[in-house]
């Protein structure tokens, strides 16, 4: 881990056949410090098996509206490792980082949400910047809308082919 946070993929899979579970425990042990447990949720982001994505879901739906200082690191790290999972169902679940009152944890909602490049993520992140009153949030939202793939124009029906021959005038 040579001067990083987060170690890379192989260091992980040097340590244990399942580099997840160790991890898992250290997030879920509240004896342990809180920024090593948020490294850990960020070393979560490595191991991207089902079962990391639900316990990263379950962990986002538990503290969604955390208080604690702690508590909001772990939960925003877990935001964007989920997001940049793209799991299945990761754009309901950071959506209810929304209502957390600290800033820091909604803008990290909204860097999950344009990671996970979810279906609904330009609609979730449509109908937040319509009730946030953070500018740093905002523009975050911004930026994630404009970085999501934009959904194919339908033909404009006043633009297709003539169904009659247009009425001609002149000489």
């Amino acid at each position: 881990m040579a001067g990083h946070d987060v170690p890379l993929a192989a260091e992980l899979r040097a340590l244990a056949k399942t580099p997840e579970d160790p991890l898992m425990a250290i997030v879920s042990d509240t004896r342990v410090e809180g920024l090593i447990r948020s490294r850990a949720v960020a070393a979560l982001r490595l191991v991207p098996t089902k079962g990391v994505q639900f316990f990263l879901g379950k962990l986002i739906e538990t503290k969604a509206k955390a208080t604690d200082a702690s508590d909001r690191l772990i939960v925003r790290r877990a935001a964007v490792a989920l997001g940049w999972m793209v799991a299945p169902g990761a754009a309901e679940k950071l959506d209810l980082l929304f209502e957390n009152e600290d800033a820091e944890v909604r803008l990290d909602a909204a860097i999950g949400l344009g990671l996970s490049r979810a279906e609904t993520a330009a609609t979730l992140l449509r109908r937040q910047l319509a009730v946030e009153s953070v500018p740093r949030v905002r523009d975050q939202i911004e930026r994630q809308l404009r970085a999501l793939p934009q959904p194919s124009p339908e033909p404009d029906k006043a633009h297709g082919p003539p169904t009659k021959e247009p009425m001609r005038t002149g000489w």
